[in-house]
This record gives structure tokens, C-alpha cells and sequence, in this order.
């Protein structure tokens, strides 16, 4: 008895055999059925036709030489019919002509068997085209996946080729980059850039990936319709096998709300310093709204950073999906070959495992954002470990950190609790960093920005927690530092700055958190904030 089993483990498959010899039907009968295989016998081509089309077998053995329809002809009208047409075709014959074979081949067979029938031969060669077709159907399953995927996200796609004439050819675009656009298929796919948006947004997002040869994440405007649209796109060289971009897979996201936000926020902030004078006297308006605004970039920021995996694992996708079409049409001309489809598992693993590691990287972040967010939005009092909190934090402001070569460390115990207001303790520390970032370490343009560290230190002492956080930027000016924690103060107004931040921290540490807080600082040697705060804060009175 044979010890080959039929390919799927799932169920058992199906064989049909059409032969109008008896003693060749029982042969065939015992083999497969001895092998595990469910086996249907006919005796003509007709029978065969009928039989598929009633219950579509997952294999057919066609016997060429049979009385009324022949093997050829029953071949061609089970691919002729729709119901039947990808089922694979074996022909059982006593011919060994070159000519007949390739016949077969032309009529869709897919292999043939000499008679007599050789047993291993036989049961190896029909396992080798089960294990085709279960591939086949899992890559027709990860096509149409990948396709939902690819026209399903709320994210745009373009893939656009660079020509050598200097063009640059939208080859494809995704669903949602038609629902985003407002255009239809044919006034993007086939056209020059060039027709679609202006010389300078081309130069400094395509052009200038090409140029740096590495992804480039750029926020760009574009006129559609009349309508200006800004959109934060990341685009992707593709590299031929001698190294030489020749293609961009772009990804985006429509944010002209956002910038639109933006541009009346700068407004507002011109009006702010406008009417200084009688913003003084809504100090309490003013802070509120910092709060917001603060949480406003948190959001922003983050939205941006996983805009990077989430493309990269689009990008991905997208390769995958390429590199199935290409194997697909090898198989569907005959043209497989053991190393291209070698190559296309190692290209198929290797994709799988970089989409699965950057959604992962996209879940931490929004699980990170979720617990800050929550926490800065309403003001609660409740129990929590310092130390993982602090990292939250951190974690959150990984987009802006990544903008600068500065890094940060935090160290202390990791068992210190406190009861307090955790979203307070955010905005504190979120300010403390972006003011390091923004006034600590500054260079002359066109020169490299200086390496900072920044550093967050705590430990426990009796009743209370010390949190230090300093840098070693380029410090604050003795006449400045009595006061840095005066509303509106800033020395930086020419870039920006609203002298809300340090305010804004004084204000939670002293009266929100009821703590203390001090600084120590001197030119060049970088600045320390020492905040001593309650481990559990005491129950204000409601009268």
C-alpha cells in the first residue's frame, strides 16, 4: 500500500478519472483510493463534463484516446466553461509524441501520465498539482486581502514611475486617493505630475527623494478643482536591479482641516500679541487654551509618527501585492520556475513580517497616546506608578525627539506611587522637554544642532517625590531667571515663543499638584527644574 496522502490535511480531495478501458478505471480506482483520495470514475468525455459541472473536482484525470469526445476535446470545453475552467486537467495517455503533448499543454493541461501508469509516479505527480493549487488559491485569497487592503485604507496611494525623459508617470492610485481628490481614475492614472500639481511641490517631495535616495515625509498644498488641498504624504524610492530609482510609492493623508487650524491659530496668535494689554487681564482663558494646544500637538505628533509604519507596512503590502502578481503569471503561462517561486516565499516572509512589525510598532503608540490623552483631557485625581507614567510621556513625544539628535533618559525606582493628577504631570514634563528642545540648544543655520541630553531623575524621601528633570543646553541668563515663571515672559517672541509655558508648570506644580518647584541654572551649563510634590495630594475643602 502507498504511504502518499493527499495534500490537504483539511479534507479529503477530489479526483475525477475519465478512461473507457474498465481495468485501467479499477487501477486508477485502488491507487488513489488506497492514497486517500476520493476518485469519481467516467467512461467518455461527455460523462466528464457533466460530472465537473455537477461537483467540480479538485483534479481531472482525462484519458486523450477515448470513444465520441476525446480527451482534446472534452479539455476544451471544461475550460471553456466558467464553472469548470480552473480545475487542473491531467491526460492519461500511451502517447509520447512531442507534438500531442504540447497539444495538451495548449488545450490547458496542465501535466500528462504515460501509460502504464506508474504508481510513485502518478500519486507525485498529482500531489505536486494539488500543492499547486493550494497555493493558487492562497494567493488568489492574499491578492484579494492585499487589494481590500490596499483600496481600504484611509490613507492615499500612488505608485508613480520615473521615466528617463524626467517625467513622472502616476502609474496607479488607490480608491482613497480618488475619494480624497475628488478625481476619477483617468484624470490621474497615465499623466505627467506635472498636470497635477505645481514644479516646487514636485521638486521638494519627488525630486528630492530621488535626489537623497531615502523615504521623504514632507507636508505639501495642491490645487484640485480649484480648491487648495494640503496633504502630509511620505513617498518611497523603488530601485531597479542596478540600483536606480525607478519608481515612488507614495502614501498620504488629507490634513486641510489641520492646516487650516493652523493658520488660524498663527492669526489668533497675532492677535494675542497684538492685544497684550487686555489678554493680561484673561490670564486664566490664556492657559486654558495652552492646554488645549498643547494636547493639540500631542495629537498632531503622534498621527504623524505612525503615519510611518502604517505607510511602511502599506508600502510593503503593496510590493507583495506586485511580486504575487508576477508569480501568478508565471504560473498561469507555464513559466514557474523552482527559484522564482523560492524567491517570491523569501519576498512573501519577508514582507509579512514587516507589515506585522510596524502595525505592532502603530498599536504601542496609540496605546501609549490613549493613556496620556485621556489623562490631559479630564482632570482626575487617582493612584498611579511614577515611573511607567514618565515613560508614557516620553514614548508620546518620540515624533519630536526624532526631529533632533538629543535623546532623553529617565532613572529612579520603578515602585514609587503617587496619588495625584497625572494629566497635570504631563503637561508639565511635555513643556519642560519641547522648551528644552526649542530654546536649549541653538545654532546658527546651516550648522549641525548640538547633541543635547536631557535627563529625568526621581527617588522618594518621607511623605513626598522629587522629580528632577535638567539639560545641557545653553542654560538661562542670571538677570532672566528670577523671572521665567512671569506670564508672557519669554525671550523668545521673535520665534514664537508666548511666555505661557513656564507659567503654565508654575501654576499646575504649586496649586494643582501642591508641590513645590525651584531652577538652577547658569550660561552654558544647561538648566535643572527640581519639583518636590506630595505623594498623595490632601483633599481640598468644597466650601
Amino acid at each position: 500500500m502507498s504511504t502518499h496522502s493527499p495534500h490537504s490535511s483539511d479534507a479529503t480531495a477530489s479526483i475525477l478519472v475519465a478512461d473507457d478501458t474498465p481495468d485501467n478505471l479499477r487501477l486508477l480506482l485502488r491507487i488513489l483510493s488506497e492514497a486517500g483520495y476520493e476518485v469519481r470514475p467516467v467512461t467518455d468525455g461527455e460523462r466528464a463534463i457533466a460530472a465537473a459541472q455537477l461537483d467540480p473536482p479538485d483534479l481531472i484525470l482525462l484519458d486523450i484516446k477515448m470513444p465520441g469526445m476525446d480527451g482534446y476535446e472534452a479539455c476544451r470545453n471544461l475550460k471553456a466553461d466558467e464553472r469548470t475552467r480552473d480545475i487542473p486537467v491531467m491526460f492519461l495517455t500511451v502517447l509520447d509524441d512531442v507534438v500531442d503533448i504540447i497539444k495538451g499543454f495548449e488545450l490547458g493541461g496542465v501535466d500528462y501520465i504515460t501509460k502504464p501508469v506508474r504508481t510513485g509516479e502518478l500519486l507525485a505527480r498529482i500531489e505536486n498539482q494539488m500543492a499547486l493549487r493550494s497555493l493558487q488559491q492562497k494567493l488568489i485569497e492574499k491578492t484579494e486581502f492585499l487589494d481590500s487592503i490596499y483600496n481600504g485604507v484611509e490613507a492615499s496611494i500612488s505608485v508613480v514611475d520615473v521615466l528617463e525623459n524626467g517625467q513622472f508617470r502616476v502609474a496607479q492610485v488607490n480608491d482613497t486617493a480618488l475619494r480624497m481628490s475628488g478625481l476619477t481614475r483617468e484624470q490621474i492614472e497615465g499623466l505627467d505630475l506635472r498636470q497635477l500639481m505645481s514644479e516646487e511641490t514636485i521638486r521638494d517631495n519627488h525630486q528630492a527623494c530621488i535626489d537623497l535616495g531615502v523615504p521623504i515625509t514632507r507636508e505639501a498644498s495642491i490645487v484640485i478643482q480649484g480648491e487648495t488641498v494640503w496633504w502630509l504624504s511620505t513617498h518611497t524610492p523603488l530601485r531597479n536591479e542596478q540600483g536606480k530609482i525607478v519608481r515612488l510609492i507614495g502614501t498620504g493623508i488629507n490634513i486641510t482641516d489641520r492646516k487650516q487650524a493652523e493658520l488660524q491659530l498663527a492669526e489668533k496668535s497675532e492677535e494675542l500679541y497684538n492685544t497684550l494689554e487686555t489678554l493680561q487681564s484673561t490670564q486664566t482663558d490664556l492657559i486654558r487654551s495652552a492646554k488645549m494646544a498643547a494636547l493639540g500637538n500631542l495629537v498632531a505628533g503622534v498621527a504623524h509618527e505612525i503615519n510611518t509604519p502604517v505607510g511602511t507596512a502599506i508600502t510593503t503590502a503593496s510590493t507583495l501585492e506586485n511580486a504575487t502578481k508576477a508569480i501568478m503569471a508565471d504560473l498561469t503561462t507555464d513559466n514557474l520556475k523552482r527559484s522564482s517561486f523560492e524567491s517570491y516565499l523569501a519576498v512573501a516572509a519577508e514582507c509579512s513580517q514587516l507589515i506585522l512589525n510596524n502595525l505592532n510598532r502603530a498599536g504601542e503608540l496609540i496605546h501609549s497616546f490613549k493613556q496620556v490623552a485621556v489623562d490631559q483631557t479630564s482632570l482626575q485625581a487617582r493612584t498611579f506608578a511614577l515611573k511607567p507614567y514618565l515613560q508614557e510621556i516620553i514614548t508620546n513625544l518620540t515624533p519630536t525627539l526624532k526631529k533632533t539628535p538629543h535623546r532623553i533618559t529617565l532613572s529612579g525606582s520603578n515602585n514609587i506611587t503617587l496619588h495625584s493628577y497625572p494629566g497635570a504631570l504631563s503637561q508639565i514634563m511635555t513643556n519642560l522637554i519641547i522648551n528644552s528642545i526649542n530654546h536649549g540648544y541653538p545654532h546658527p543655520p546651516g550648522q549641525p544642532e548640538p547633541i543635547g541630553h536631557l535627563r529625568i531623575v526621581i527617588h522618594h524621601q518621607p511623605g513626598e517625590v522629587v522629580l528632577q528633570y535638567s539639560d545641557d543646553g545653553q542654560g538661562i541668563e542670571p538677570d532672566d531667571q528670577h523671572r521665567i515663571f512671569e506670564p508672557f515672559f519669554t525671550t523668545a517672541r521673535d520665534l514664537g515663543g508666548s511666555g505661557l509655558g513656564l507659567h503654565l508648570i508654575y501654576n499646575l506644580v504649586t496649586q494643582t499638584l501642591q508641590g513645590r518647584i525651584q531652577v538652577a541654572s547658569s550660561p552654558g551649563n544647561g538648566t535643572a527644574f527640581t519639583l518636590t510634590l506630595p505623594d498623595r495630594l490632601e483633599q481640598k475643602s468644597s466650601d
